[in-house]
C-alpha cells in the first residue's frame, strides 16, 4: 500500500492511514483504481493546492443518482436483517473460528449479506440527502484524508535519504499503480472484509 501512495519509508501510523483511505473511497464511491492515479498526479510538495486536489478527487465520486443506480441489493432490507442477525448469531458461537457459515446450505454467502446490509444502510443515508448535500459530504471526506496525507508525505519526504525524493515517489507509484483493474466482486469481497477487521485478502490484492 506503501508503494501505491508513494511512501518510501514506513510509520507506525500507515495502517489507520490507510483504512481511513477504504474508508473514505467507500463513502464517496470513489473508483478504486482512478483513485490511486489521481494521486499520484497530484503535487503534494512544495506549494500544495488543497482546494485543486479535492476538486481532482472530486471528478471521482459517483453522483447521488448514479450511486442509487449502482446500489442494487440481492435481498430486501427485513430480509436482510434476519439473515444478519443469523449471521452474527453463529459467528459469536464458540468453536466457530473457522468461520462456518449456516446459510451456505441455501447458497447464501456471509459476504453477500454484509454487502447488502451496507448497502441498505448506504441507501437511507442517501435519501435524507441532496445532491448539494453529497458533494458537501464528499468533499469534507476527501479534505479530511488529504490533510492527513500530506503530513504524511512531509514527514516522509524529512526522513527519506533519497536526495531526489519527488522523484522516487513517482516511479513507485508508477509501477504500483497499473491501469488494469481487478475483477469488481474480488474487490468487494475485499473491502467487505477489511470493513470487519480482516484485511489478508485486501493486502493480497496490493502487492
Amino acid at each position: 500500500m506503501r508503494k501505491k501512495l508513494g511512501l518510501l519509508t514506513p510509520d507506525s501510523d500507515d495502517a489507520d492511514l490507510f483504512s481511513k483511505l477504504f474508508e473514505t473511497m467507500r463513502e464517496t464511491h470513489s473508483d478504486f483504481t482512478t483513485t490511486f492515479l489521481l494521486l499520484q498526479s497530484a503535487d503534494f510538495l512544495g506549494d500544495f493546492n488543497s482546494d485543486g486536489t479535492v476538486d481532482q478527487m472530486l471528478t471521482n465520486c459517483l453522483s447521488i443518482e448514479e450511486v442509487k443506480k449502482t446500489l442494487k441489493p440481492t435481498y430486501s432490507k427485513s430480509d436482510c436483517a434476519a439473515l444478519l442477525k443469523i449471521v452474527h448469531q453463529f459467528s459469536l458461537v464458540s468453536g466457530n473460528e473457522a468461520g462456518f457459515n449456516p446459510l451456505a446450505m441455501y447458497g447464501i454467502e456471509a459476504d453477500s449479506v454484509l454487502r447488502d446490509h451496507q448497502i441498505h444502510q448506504d441507501l437511507e443515508e442517501l435519501n435524507k440527502m441532496s445532491a448539494e448535500d453529497r458533494d458537501r459530504k464528499c468533499r469534507d471526506k476527501w479534505r479530511e484524508w488529504l490533510v492527513l496525507f500530506k503530513s504524511r508525505i512531509d514527514k516522509d519526504c524529512q526522513e527519506s535519504s533519497n536526495p531526489n525524493y519527488k522523484e522516487a515517489r513517482l516511479e513507485m507509484q508508477k509501477t504500483s499503480n497499473p491501469v488494469v483493474v481487478p475483477r469488481n466482486h474480488i474487490l468487494q469481497r475485499a473491502i467487505d472484509r477489511a470493513e470487519l477487521g480482516e484485511y489478508s485478502l485486501a493486502r493480497r490484492l496490493l502487492e
